[in-house]
């Protein structure tokens, strides 16, 4: 079996692509689930419903970016990430979603939207990037290592609202 061609792309994205990037994350926030930490960050940390209106929000911020990706005409992943601007005053590029459907991994699609976001945050003349990454997502933490990108913090986490000793 021959292997697909690596020709995925990435491109800012549209306002007319918002209804499909809603349904990829929603499409993410149900894998996310099935990780170590997902339903932690559903509670804290994804970006809220209604979708739609967050991710036009974003098109709109000029401290954001939200790229969409592209394979076969179609969109099938989306990253978007901030401006943020640490205690040291360096701004910095932060990651805060990529996903693409597991249906067209493999053909370049997440590379180019972090290419995109890399672009982007240079564009910007930040300083540095950062991606937020579950810790039992091993193969979104292997994307990230392939860009020379390191884990430098672990969030812990325990429920008080649950029996401790099982």
């Amino acid at each position: 079996m021959s292997e697909r061609p690596k020709d995925g792309a990435a491109r800012p994205a549209r306002t007319e692509e918002i209804g499909a990037i809603a349904g990829l994350a929603r499409e993410a926030r149900r894998e996310a689930l099935e990780y170590r930490g997902g339903e932690r960050w559903m509670a804290t940390e994804a970006a809220p419903e209604p979708l739609e209106d967050h991710l036009a929000g974003l098109i709109a911020d000029p401290e954001t970016v939200l790229v969409a990706g592209i394979w076969d005409d179609t969109v099938v992943g989306y990253g978007w990430a901030q401006r943020v601007v640490r205690l040291d005053g360096s701004p910095i590029a932060r990651i805060e979603e990529l996903f693409v459907t597991p249906e067209a991994r493999s053909v370049g699609v997440g590379e180019s939207l972090f290419d995109s976001l890399m672009q982007w945050a240079r564009d910007q003349e930040l300083v540095a990037i950062d991606a937020f990454v579950l810790p039992g997502h091993r193969e979104a933490k292997n994307f990230f290592e392939t860009f020379k990108m390191t884990a430098h913090a672990l969030i812990v986490h325990t429920r008080l609202d649950q029996d401790q000793e099982s």
